[in-house]
């Protein structure tokens, strides 16, 4: 655990050649664009968390994630489109029906964000690739929304 750990850290700091920093898959806004199926979910120690995560925090974050995968397995799918705005479709809604769970995206540093209060990034890795959700803000103290990363495939 420690070794992964060290591997982890030091990763930050092993300088990429130049061969690999051009193979690397920089996305652009249109990459996101379509229809999407979560596929997975997990906990992740929040980048800025400071010492070694304690069993009671990460049984607290496994219990969020559990409860927000929850509620994204509600929806069909989550729509990202070309206009500026996303919307997570309840099953059975028409493809233009109303606007439920909804709003407006942004893009930068290579990443789409959701324009919420817990800022959730959306990276995509290799052309074509899954989309991978992990949250950047904390509306409150109490939130775990750090913790959280999900997995995303392409639903069209």
């Amino acid at each position: 655990m420690a070794a992964a750990l060290i591997a982890t850290w030091l990763s930050f700091f092993i300088p990429v050649s130049s061969a690999q920093a051009q193979t690397e898959y920089l996305p652009t806004q249109n990459d996101f664009i379509g229809k999407w199926k979560i596929t997975g979910s997990a906990i992740r120690p929040p980048r800025d968390l400071k010492g070694t995560p304690t069993q009671k925090q990460k049984a607290v974050a496994t219990k969020f994630q559990q409860t927000v995968t929850t509620f994204y397995e509600a929806f069909d799918y989550l729509e990202i489109k070309a206009d500026g705005r996303y919307n997570f479709h309840q099953p059975g809604d028409p493809a233009s029906g109303p606007c439920v769970w909804c709003g407006t995206w942004s893009f930068k540093n290579n990443s789409l964000w959701l324009e919420l209060n817990t800022a959730p990034r959306l990276d995509i890795y290799a052309k074509g690739g899954d989309l991978q959700m992990t949250y950047t803000a904390e509306p409150d103290k109490a939130s775990q929304y750090k913790w959280l990363v999900f997995g995303w495939s392409k639903a069209d």
